[in-house]
């Protein structure tokens, strides 16, 4: 059990700080799973093409998603850039007179 947001669990990972592996992965699956929501909405839209507020739930849907996804990668990129970034650090520092 945790108290973190799925947000705050993957913060806290690319933080360097532990985190749970089945919270991380609940976070991650939080993420990723609104592919059904999607799904589920895209289906209303189609089955009524008439009804407005199906078209406009799924364009929120995907938009809130879309926003979380991106953030997500941004995260990621970083993360994963960390460490070039400090050995090139390490390096300047190194080679100053």
């Amino acid at each position: 059990m945790t108290d973190l947001t799925p947000r705050q669990a993957i913060y806290t990972f690319l933080g360097g700080d532990p985190v749970e592996p089945q919270v991380l992965r609940a976070a991650v699956a939080q993420y990723v799973c609104a592919y059904d929501s999607i799904v589920d909405l895209a289906s209303d839209a189609v089955d009524d093409p008439e009804c407005r507020s199906s078209i406009d739930d799924l364009a929120s849907e995907i938009l809130m998603q879309q926003v979380m996804l991106e953030e997500y990668l941004v995260l990621i990129h970083a993360a994963t850039a960390l460490p070039d970034l400090l050995r090139s650090r390490r390096a300047a520092v190194r080679s100053a007179p």
